[in-house]
């Protein structure tokens, strides 16, 4: 019944009794025996620390319940220990080149060269004596009485009268110089045919040491490769010397790439082997200019006195003209 209801009914229940006149009886409230009130508790208050909701001093401490697996999600996965990176080893640093060290290598450096400069010189005469075995000479020869012509009276002689002293000393001066250029040119092809030969055989053996373990795998390569170079190699086999011939090392390099290649591929080991290269010839140092190279009184600017040789008939008739008597 709403609380509304339950209101007028009060109302006219008071109103009927009001009514009939009769007393009305107030409620009386039972006496309540009086209890003892409970003795107040020893509580402490709470510490700013302490939570604020106290603690049930009945309920036990409960161990925390592992919650099962839920078998329809996979496990999580055990995180790895974390192991510490190994700290790589720092690359050991070069050391400094020394006043001796650097001695040293410039020494070995030129040892190199005066060796192989050596061996090409020693090469270069046998070239020459294979050509030439008679050797060079700078002095002009009559062709019919085989004397030598070293002076313009020797060339009138050798006319027979038939040149004056002006025109066989003309004559005398443009024939020298002709056998001067000839003789350098023969110098000249001797050396580059000499350095040609070193290279050749020195070349064609790296290369065989290069190409060792490809030849040995493939042997029908060798006679192939040989093969092509030679038709690009001119020799002179009765003087024992290369005459021309193309790089060894860029044609065999050329030629035998994809089989190298195709051998490191099956094998996965290198085809070739290492090779020493040969040095580079390094810039000769400048001599340090000394007393001598003095442009002052005491010194001659470095200029070098030719020597008097009467046997010199250029030299002799230049110095006739510089100074007529």
């Amino acid at each position: 019944m709403p609380d509304t209801e339950e209101d007028d009914f009060g109302k006219a229940m008071e109103a009927a009794f009001a009514d009939d006149g009769g007393d009305v009886e107030t409620p009386v409230t039972p006496p309540v025996d009086p209890a003892t009130p409970p003795a107040p508790a020893n509580v402490e208050e709470p510490k700013k620390d302490d939570s604020v909701i106290p603690a049930n001093p009945d309920k036990k401490e409960e161990e925390p319940v592992t919650p099962a697996a839920d078998p329809a999600k996979p496990a999580d996965a055990v995180p790895a220990t974390p192991q510490t990176p190994e700290t790589p080893s720092t690359p050991e640093e070069p050391k400094p080149l020394t006043e001796d060290s650097i001695r040293q290598i410039l020494s070995d450096v030129r040892t190199e060269e005066r060796t192989s400069g050596q061996a090409l010189k020693e090469k270069t005469n046998d070239v020459l004596e294979a050509y030439y075995p008679g050797g060079l000479s700078n002095v002009l020869v009559d062709e019919n009485t085989n004397k030598e012509l070293r002076t313009p009276q020797d060339v009138v002689d050798a006319s027979g009268g038939k040149m004056d002293m002006e025109e066989a000393t003309k004559w005398l001066l443009n024939e020298q110089y002709k056998l001067d250029q000839s003789i350098s040119k023969i110098r000249s092809d001797a050396e580059r045919v000499a350095e040609t030969t070193m290279n050749f055989k020195r070349d064609s053996m790296d290369a065989l040491k290069k190409y060792g373990l490809l030849f040995k795998q493939y042997p029908q390569l060798q006679p192939k490769v040989y093969n092509l170079l030679m038709r690009q190699t001119k020799l002179d086999e009765a003087k024992g010397v290369v005459l021309q011939a193309p790089d060894v090392m860029e044609l065999y390099d050329d030629y035998l790439e994809p089989y190298k290649l195709a051998y490191e591929f099956a094998t996965k080991q290198p085809a070739t082997s290492p090779v020493t290269p040969p040095a580079a010839a390094t810039p000769l140092t400048p001599a340090t200019p000394g007393a001598s190279d003095r442009m002052d009184e005491s010194g001659d600017g470095g200029i070098v006195e030719e020597v008097d040789d009467p046997n010199d008939f250029a030299q002799q008739v230049t110095k006739a003209l510089n100074n007529p008597a």
